[in-house]
């Protein structure tokens, strides 16, 4: 290695770091490469294995593996290989001795390469059957789990499904040999299913397979989702239930995360593991990251989709599928929300939609290994030769240009315009390749796809970059879609990233937070075939809301007076957001609050915002997690949790875990010192939950972080608004209330509840024209009897909180809900 001189002399040299001196400078090497060090070949009953080691010459950066039969004059190249893979496994081959050559390659050189010869001897055992064949009904579902073979015949298996009632099998999935679940879903409740797994070798022939009978259950009921409060974990950063299925991404050594933390780390039985945790804080809601299956550099968060229809195999495990985790939260009485992506691809193509590449599970995980499924001519014949760079460019040009693109799935425009219609149709980043939601051939795919999640029982979408589609689109398609498959208390909700403090995005409604949520008031020509007529329909519906002051208004959020009044519903679209101006405004609470107060006409029904105050992208004003101090994290959440919308909470901010970190990075560093860090450690442990918040029997890291002052204070507002409907569903007025107080009334009437309540936060507050009656304080159990129409509140410091209900005939206030003293804010 070449160091500077720091003697103070005037040349530099070369150090020997072994020996601790100066030493002459070394040859470099010249001249041809030097070849693969110790190869070695073993053949088995169908494939040979290949390795060798690294040559002691800097100027090799790769490998290329060649093979050709006895029989042949001509070498084909197998594969080319990065510096640091040492091996390679030649599988599927039938009988006879193979040839292999093995080159170094670097700087624009090939060695001649070494060569070895392997016989194999090949398969001469019949077709295996797979063992173990169980199912799990689920809502309308199965989840199988079975052994497969590993007979050397077994290339790939099939799963079979009919009812019971039938005697003819229908295909429901084709795998490859080593899978060992399935989820059948779309089946009739309460209707009994026979399922068949079987082998298939190369020719196609099936073995006589394994049977099991199933009936699938009801699904799990949709109600109001403003009961629930969300728990938001990256699922590979949350927990870790089984490291087997551990996974380094490409770019895992150019951030310098080390083996033990790849970024591919928690799964499904992680968080199937740790559900108890979430419930025992309180929560009700788990949403996750996309399950997808990826494929990118950094595809751990799962916003990189290359097919929308298959679940990503990383985050399984034996016996272990996404059906399993669904099920195992409809279990705890709670619900799911799966982050879906509906804008864009990664930019390895989509596997069915538009195919490029995708992985093959019989090889090391790298960008070398992938199948190019292409079709003739997309990508240059020269591809795997080209620079990475190069190959980047290779795929964009096959998916964004007019004379590849043929059929326009993919949005053509390049000039992309964050405040400009092109923020709608252009490619907001080099894993982000804009799909055209207008076109029927996309957007029916992707409702297919996600159709099917529904029907496993996914509860609610989150939707990731709505921003970067048309309202007009989500009215006109996708919304109806979902609701239609999953009724209409299928909840779903949309980032709108909206990175300023104002209501209207730059003063752009379009783009805008609240616009997302009003159905459309104009209507617009729309064809099931011709995506020129939508595209046309999409951009005159950008140039028709360009002006604030054309947007309609709501009071669906409004008390009447002291009463609740029937909303409007039919000015909804259907889809619901996350509230970026509360969001980029939680710096303080009082912020906030003001924020929502004064503009929440704006929206069609404000009580259905989701409301959060960082994530996994951003904290308020900032691309940092919340760092305002434990005080101003408790005000906040009083705020959340009373006021309206639907408080969600990221992962491990109940202890400010890694608080004023970045966010997000990339690969430009550790995730380890990013808001996306490894949370698992702080959970080991186990609980004992009995209900929503209700725990005994903690253990280990898990008890102490339950403990955590911040953490109690969370469980506590999750008891409090659980217990309160008017906290939950409830309208809100100020009329009739001052002081230095955060302070609202809401109330939620129907034909079985009746809950009226008075929440003051830091501060005291009057509350004058209220109704007679008597009231209850949630917090300390204080009782108020009002005769005057007059109420006075005081919950002094800051995070403190009053919630005084009013005993109705309909629903009694419940008392005192706090279940614990000497807590450190409310008090």
């Amino acid at each position: 290695m070449k160091t500077p001189d720091l003697t103070g002399r005037t040349a530099d040299g070369w150090y020997d770091g072994n020996t601790g001196t100066w030493v002459s400078a070394p040859a470099m090497p010249s001249g041809n490469l030097l070849e693969p060090a110790t190869p070695a070949a073993t053949a088995g009953t169908d494939n040979v294995k290949l390795s060798w080691t690294a040559p002691a010459d800097c100027r090799v950066s790769g490998y290329n593996v060649y093979r050709k039969t006895s029989t042949q004059t001509a070498y084909t190249r197998l594969t080319s290989s990065p510096l640091t893979v040492l091996n390679y496994t030649d599988a599927a081959l039938p009988a006879a001795t193979y040839n292999y050559r093995i080159t170094s390659v670097g700087n624009g050189l090939e060695s001649a390469g070494v060569t070895l010869n392997a016989t194999v001897a090949g398969c001469n055992v019949a077709l295996g059957n797979p063992t173990g064949l169980t199912g799990t009904a689920g809502p309308g579902s199965v989840s199988l789990s079975w052994t497969p073979s590993t007979d050397c015949k077994t290339k790939a298996q099939k799963v079979y499904s009919k009812l019971a009632t039938s005697s003819t099998y229908t295909l429901s999935a084709t795998l490859d040999a080593t899978t060992s679940t399935a989820t059948v879903g779309a089946l009739t409740p309460d209707t009994a299913y026979d399922f068949k797994v079987v082998s298939v070798d190369s020719a196609g022939a099936e073995s006589t397979g394994l049977t099991t009978r199933v009936t699938p259950g009801k699904p799990v009921a949709r109600t109001d989702f403003r009961e629930e409060t969300i728990y938001f974990a990256i699922t590979t950063r949350f927990f870790d239930g089984d490291t087997s299925n551990n996974a380094r991404c490409w770019d895992d050594n150019a951030a310098g995360n080390p083996t033990g933390d790849p970024c591919w780390r928690g799964d499904f039985k992680g968080l199937i593991d740790k559900l108890d945790y979430i419930k025992a804080l309180g929560f009700s809601a788990v949403w996750i990251t996309p399950v997808v299956k990826n494929i990118s550099g950094y595809d751990y968060h799962g916003y990189h989709a290359s097919n929308f229809k298959e679940v990503d195999p990383r985050y399984l495990s034996q016996g272990i599928g996404y059906q399993t985790l669904i099920d195992e939260v409809h279990k705890r009485g709670m619900k799911i929300i799966q982050d879906i992506v509906l804008n864009h691809t990664g930019n390895f193509g989509e596997e069915n939609l538009y195919p490029l590449f995708k992985k093959d599970p019989t090889k090391a995980d790298t960008p070398e290994n992938l199948l190019n499924i292409a079709r003739p001519g997309l990508l240059p014949s020269n591809y795997n030769t080209l620079t990475p760079a190069a190959q980047f460019q290779a795929r964009i040009t096959a998916m964004k240009e007019d004379t590849t693109d043929t059929q326009g799935i993919y949005h053509h425009s390049k000039d992309l315009g964050w405040e400009s219609y092109t923020v709608q149709t252009s490619q907001i980043a080099g894993d982000c390749v804009d799909l055209n939601t207008e076109n029927p051939l996309t957007y029916n795919y992707l409702i297919d796809a996600y159709n099917k999640y529904i029907d496993m029982g996914v509860d609610s979408f989150r939707i990731d970059t709505v921003k970067h589609i048309s309202r007009l689109t989500f009215n006109k398609v996708f919304n109806p879609a979902f609701k239609a498959r999953g009724g209409q208390n299928f909840y779903m909700f949309g980032e709108v990233a909206q990175r300023v403090h104002e209501i209207w995005n730059h003063n752009i409604p379009a783009i805008s937070v609240p616009f997302y949520t009003w159905a459309e008031n104009k209507a617009y020509p729309w064809s099931s075939t011709d995506r020129t007529i939508n595209e046309a329909s999409a951009f005159q519906s950008w140039n028709d809301n360009q002006n604030p002051s054309t947007q309609p208004t709501s009071s669906n959020h409004l008390l009447s007076g002291n009463s609740y009044h029937a909303p409007d519903n039919s000015i909804r679209s259907g889809l619901d957001v996350i509230d970026f101006p509360m969001h980029w405004n939680f710096g303080s609470a009082r912020s906030a609050f003001q924020t929502a107060v004064g503009n929440d006409q704006v929206y069609s029904d404000a009580t259905w915002n989701v409301t959060y105050v960082d994530s996994h992208d951003y904290g308020p004003d900032t691309d940092n997690r919340y760092a305002g101090g434990t005080a101003a994290w408790a005000e906040n959440l009083n705020v959340m949790f009373t006021f309206r919308g639907i408080p969600t909470l990221y992962y491990g901010s109940e202890i400010e875990f890694m608080k004023g970190a970045r966010a997000d990075i990339g690969p430009t560093g550790p995730i380890s010192t990013t808001g996306r860090a490894y949370f698992g450690d702080n959970i080991t442990g186990s609980v004992s939950v009995s209900g929503f918040g209700k725990y005994s029997n903690a253990t280990g890291n898990l008890s102490a972080t339950l403990e955590n002052p911040l953490a109690q204070h969370v469980r506590q507002l999750n008891l409090i608004r659980r217990a309160i409907p008017a906290l939950q569903k409830g309208q809100y007025s100020l009329q009739g209330v001052s002081g230095d107080a955060m302070a609202f009334k809401r109330r939620f009437t129907s034909s079985t509840v009746d809950s009226f309540v008075l929440v003051a936060a830091s501060g005291s507050a009057t509350f004058t024209g209220i109704p007679n009656g008597t009231y209850t304080d949630a917090i300390t159990g204080d009782v108020k009897t009002v005769t005057g129409g007059t109420l006075t509140l005081s919950a002094p410091g800051q995070g403190n909180l009053r919630a005084y209900v009013l005993s109705s005939s309909l629903t009694p206030a419940p008392g005192k809900v706090v279940d614990r003293s000497g807590l450190a804010f409310l008090k």
